[in-house]
């Protein structure tokens, strides 16, 4: 038992070509593992950046929504031309016609509205 405990041991030609062969793999699969890591973080980054951007138009479109209602405010408009000294006066709804363009003979319909707008001749 003692003279193997004595004699050096040496790699046979198989484990030293196993050997040459394992290494580089495991080398090549670390790079490409960090590599895909690498690559994986970035699409991370990218994505972050989209949907950041995407709520940012959101919030844009938003205040649009809002300050387009603001301009429709039908009240905001009355007071916008009472401020603006316009000539537009509010008249009742039974004085608004609509006037088909498919009808020849120039005879106009009355329209049910609550309310219209429309401008006083001097």
């Amino acid at each position: 038992m003692n003279k193997h405990r004595n004699k050096q041991r040496r790699l046979s030609i198989s484990e030293m070509t196993l050997l040459g062969l394992a290494a580089p793999t495991l080398m090549a699969g670390g790079f490409v593992n960090a590599w895909l890591k690498n690559s994986h973080v970035e699409v991370m980054r990218d994505i972050d950046k989209t949907q950041h951007r995407i709520s940012d138009h959101e919030d844009s479109i938003n205040s649009l929504q809002v300050k387009i209602d603001r301009k429709l405010n039908i009240y905001q408009i009355r007071d916008d031309l009472a401020i603006a000294g316009s000539q537009l006066r509010q008249i009742p709804a039974s004085s608004v016609e609509k006037i088909s363009r498919y009808k020849q003979s120039g005879v106009a319909e009355s329209v049910g509205e609550p309310s219209a707008i429309a401008q006083v001749s001097p």
